[in-house]
Formats: structure tokens, sequence, C-alpha cells
């Protein structure tokens, strides 16, 4: 048991780099739970978005220690990663032996659908499983009630779980357990109250979104569809040893069939569960293969001990006496489990090698840069709500409707525009060419604005991103310290200038670039105009840019007081201006009626109604 649990924590290490975007949905929603801010992922928005309550439960309460869900998550995870093949162990020794026990423990650690679903509550589901049928097997039937009552609080889809086995109950026993269906319906039924309570409906928006996604067709991809195109890969570029595992696991069902009963209710379990997502049409994800890894593993474990056992029977036969027989079913077993683990191996090693995968490269830098360079107000669209979710710490809206359980019903009849249309977010990002059918249209090229475009390794094409004509904040590359210039310009106790930036020397004819730094103080009621001239020493207007701020994208009735707000501006020179040097007047004007914001010396005073910047240099 030590050593199938110390190789179970060294393939958890391997996969910790494996991050899913719909993890952060969930890690998002830990956070929010920890810090007070609801158990929701939109701050003010009572949604279920994540559909495993218990971990994001767990993984709230190891924030507090961790420092975040991501961190909290890694900790769980690597102990899962350990805990699971020692339950796996003692389920399989518990049905059918030794064998059974150490070689399901070691086939579900190397399983390649259980590793790519490292950071996904699978692994805590797995454990569950295992746990519970583990009870079962015991006989400790209340212990079992409360694990597959837990089960269903990590996925809705474990009442499978508790279904086979009232049924193994009902037609094998010919008997009930009330102190294993009490728990298991009633710690649910507790969740599904407060769910209703809480969100207004016990059901998770999730799932509404990727049955209508499945409805459209949108991935190509469904569940069934999924596992084949895994399973052709695993044929063609890796091993024809493959076909060893259903051979294996079609001996492991006779023997259930024949003599060990208890199988019985991992393998109705399974077949149950591939049975509803295939009706209801889910989508493809890679996930959602993991809860089945238990059943198979031991089940083939099972294929493995089954011929060894027929191996050391004819052995029997022939030599009739010593411990040749034994040993001959042992060496047998441990040569199948040995094959079976270096055909996994490698398909296992390149995902761990695949990750992180391009989303978690692109989505989180790509996050960070709108935290910074957007307003916090601003809340965003997006196709993938996890890691930009999670890094940005904006309001999210899902143009595919996992947030918002309203957009699902469109997403089935092919509208991704829906969200958009409806809610009108003050930014979108999407790739270049993603949604080309919702960019042409009318009503999206009139309401949004290319404002960024992002070029990130590790995606072929840029993201861009779109913003709506007025009240968003975006900023552009970062200026240097070096060459930014220090001022402390008080305008009227509302905003504050803090330095610029001056492209010269500048030439006739040319043009000259000029980036102001700002930060707000206070709120600002009305809708300033910036003014910037160049001047002569008459004060003479040489050239001149008026502009509402960020080119009238973020006007000062949107400022926030403490935002730094970077405003960059043009001059375009005549040919026919003298070389010499000159000075820049810059400040606000309300455009209504061109009163100008007043300009406060340090005593609180009136001192000018514009700020000069001298010895602009043109050459």
């Amino acid at each position: 048991m030590l050593a199938v649990g110390l190789v179970g924590l060294w393939r958890g290490l391997a996969a910790r780099a494996i991050i899913l975007d719909d993890a952060m949905i969930t890690f998002r929603v830990a956070e929010n739970l920890a810090y007070g801010r609801g158990f929701v992922y939109n701050v003010g928005e009572r949604v279920q978005v994540t559909t495993t309550p218990l971990y994001a439960m767990v993984l709230a309460t190891g924030t507090w220690a961790a420092g975040s869900a991501p961190q909290a998550a890694l900790l769980l995870n690597l102990t899962l990663a350990t805990l699971i093949p020692l339950l796996a162990y003692d389920l399989g020794r518990r049905i059918a032996g030794r064998i059974t026990g150490v070689g399901g423990a070691l086939l579900l650690t190397f399983a390649p659908l259980l590793v790519i679903a490292f950071s996904m509550e699978s692994y805590l589901y797995v454990a569950l499983i295992l746990a519970s049928m583990d009870a079962y097997a015991a006989r400790r039937y209340r212990l079992a009630g409360v694990l597959v009552g837990l089960t269903a609080l990590v996925r809705g889809d474990a009442v499978l779980m508790g279904a086979s086995m009232l049924i193994y109950d009902t037609l094998a026993r010919r008997r009930l357990y009330w102190r294993l269906i009490i728990p298991a319906v009633g710690i649910p039924a507790v969740w599904y109250l407060f769910a209703t309570l809480y969100y207004g409906s016990p059901f998770p928006a999730t799932l509404q979104a990727k049955t209508a996604q499945g409805e459209f067709d949108w991935l190509g991809q469904h569940f069934l569809s999924g596992f084949a195109n895994y399973w052709h890969t695993w044929l063609t570029d890796y091993s024809r040893l493959f076909y060893l595992f259903p051979i294996l696991i079609i001996l492991g069902v006779a023997q259930a069939l024949w003599s060990e009963r208890l199988w019985l209710i991992l393998i109705m379990r399974d077949a149950l569960y591939i049975t509803a997502f295939y009706l209801l049409g889910v989508t493809f994800a890679e996930w959602y293969y993991a809860p089945l890894m238990p059943g198979l593993a031991l089940l083939a474990a099972r294929g493995v001990q089954f011929v060894a056992d027929e191996i050391a029977k004819l052995a029997t036969r022939i030599i009739k006496r010593g411990n040749l027989p034994q040993g001959l079913s042992i060496g047998a077993a441990a040569v199948l489990i040995l094959t079976l683990l270096a055909t996994l191996y490698p398909v296992t090693a390149d995902i761990i090698a695949g990750h992180p995968n391009w989303k978690a490269q692109v989505y989180p830098p790509a996050a960070r840069w709108l935290a910074k360079n957007t307003n916090a107000s601003a809340n965003l669209a997006t196709i993938d709500i996890g890691h930009l979710g999670y890094w940005s710490g904006r309001q999210m809206i899902d143009i595919v409707g996992l947030a918002q359980p309203d957009v699902a019903a469109h997403i089935a009849e092919g509208d991704f525009g829906y969200a958009i249309q409806h809610y009108q977010p003050d930014m979108v990002l999407i790739g270049a060419t993603w949604l080309p059918e919702v960019q042409a249209k009318g009503w999206f090229q009139a309401g949004y604005t290319a404002r960024q475009i992002l070029n990130l390794d590790g995606l072929d094409e840029p993201l861009v991103l779109f913003t709506r004509p007025e009240g968003v904040k975006v900023q552009g590359p970062p200026v240097p310290p070096a060459q930014i210039k220090p001022l402390n310009e008080d305008f009227n106790r509302q905003v504050r200038l803090t330095g610029y930036q001056l492209s010269q020397p500048a030439t006739g004819g040319g043009q000259l670039h000029l980036t102001l730094f700002w930060q707000a103080e206070a709120p600002i009621e009305l809708d300033f105009t910036v003014f910037v001239q160049l001047v002569d020493r008459n004060n003479a207007i040489l050239a001149q840019g008026d502009s509402k701020p960020q080119r009238g994208f973020y006007p000062t009735p949107s400022w926030q007081p403490g935002e730094q707000i970077v405003d960059a501006y043009t001059l375009s020179l005549p040919g026919d201006i003298p070389p010499g040097s000159y000075d820049i007047i810059l400040g606000f004007y309300e455009a209504d009626n061109g009163a100008r914001l007043q300009v406060l010396d340090e005593a609180g005073q009136y001192k000018s109604d514009h700020v000069r910047l001298s010895d602009v240099a043109v050459e």
C-alpha cells in the first residue's frame, strides 16, 4: 500500500502543471466563498456556476491556509493522487484478491483520462467513488451512505452510484439498507434545498449550457465520439497493445457475472453514466471520462488475475506440487501488468508534457493585462471564462452560457451573439477569426470597436479586445518610468497630472506624440474635453489636438477616485514651422461653454487654467 501510494504521489507531482480552464471557474467561486463575497462566480449575481459544490467548499477552506484556491487545489489533488491507489488497492483486494488490488491501483494511477483531469474535481470524485464502494464492500453501510452523499456533492451525476447500490440491494440481496439510503439521499437533499433557496434553482447553469452546446453540436464531438477519437489516437499513434484492455475488461466482467457479484455495482454505475451522458447529448470534455476509470482499471486488473489463476491451475495439473505454479501465476500477472503500464505510460507522459496547454499559457497573461490596463468596473464577455475571469477579476459574461442561465437556449439554436447583444458587455475578448458571424453583424460593428490586439505565445492568432464606444479604459503599452517626466499638477482637487512623456525633437510636417498620466482624485460629474496646444512664445497656436480622454472612449464621468489613466495625444505640425523651442499648454474644458477646469497651487488657491510644458524642441 505504501508503494502504490508513493507511485500515485509521484504521478501527481508530474501532473501538477495541468490546470484546465474550467477548474479556474471553481477556483474563483471558492475564493469568493472564502472571502465572504458569496457562493457565486460573479459577485452580486446568484447563479450556480460551479457543478461541484463540495470541491468548491473544500477549496474555500483550503484558501485560508494555502493563500489561494489554485494552491489549495494543488495540495488537495496531490493528497488525493496518493490516496486513490490506496483505495483502489483495498477495494480490489476485498472483492477479488491482491493481484486485482495492486494491478487496479497502478493502472488507475497511470490512466491518461484521469491524469488529464488533475486540476478538476475529478480526483476528489474518483476518491469518493472508491471510498464509498470500499465501505460498502466492508459492510460499513452507514459510512458508505455518507460517502455516497458526499460524492453527490462533488458532481450531481454521482447519484448514479447510489442508484446502483440500491438496485443491487434490491435485486441481489432482496433487502434495503436504510442506514445507507438515508445519508446518501439526505446529504445532497440539504444541498439542493439550499441551492433552490439561494440560487432559485437546484441545478447549475452549466448543465443547461453543456446540453445546449451538444444540441447545436458546437465542438463537433460528443461524449462517445470524443472517446472514440482518443481510442483511435492511442491505437494508431502509440500501440496496438491497447487492445489488451477491452479483452481483460471482458474477462473481468465475466468473473463479476459468474462469482463476484459486488462488481455489478461498479458495472451498473459506469453503464448508467455512459447512457446518461449519451442521452443528454453532452459535448466532449477531457474530464468527463475520469469517473469511469476506477471501474475500468479494476476490471482490467481482475482480467489479469483471471489469466494468472488459469495459468496456476494449468501449471498445477502439470507439475502437481511445489510452489512453482504459484510463482508462475504471480510472474504472469506481473508481466501483464507491466505490459499494460508500459502501454499507458507514453500516453500519460505526453499529456503531462503538453501542459500547460494553450489556454493556460495564453489566458493568464491576457487576463493580467486586462486587470492592469482596463477599468475595474468594466465587465468582459468571452468564450472561456476560467483563466480570464480568475486572473482579471472582472465581472464575466460567458458567450456560451456557463455563467448566465438564459444564454443556453440561444446557444442550442446556434445564436452565439445573444449574450453580447442582450447583456451589452463593456468589453469583448475573442480571437481575430472567432465567431465571424457575430463580428460581421451590423449591431456588433456599430456597438464595438477594436481597441487592443494581444499577440501571445501559444496562440496562432491574436486576441482582439473590443469595447463599447464609451466608458471603457484601455491603456497602451507600458511606458518605461525613465521616460516619464514627473509632475504634480492639481486640477481643482478632482484630477492630478502626475507626469508626461513627449517624443522629441519633432520636425516640421511631422507629428508630436504626447502621453499624459492622470490620477482621478474625486468623482467627476462633468464631461470634460482635454485640450493640447503647441504654442510659440507669443502663445500663438501652431498645432492643436482636443479630445475627450482616450480618444473619447473613457470620458471623465467614468473615472473612479484613485484610478490612473494613461492618455495619448498626437499633434500634426505644419510643414513650415520654424525650428526652435516651443511650449505645450494643456488642460480641461467643458465642451458646452468652453469653461476651463482651474489648476490649484499647493495651498489650494487658483493658479491657472492650464499647465505649460516648456522647451519642446522642433528641428
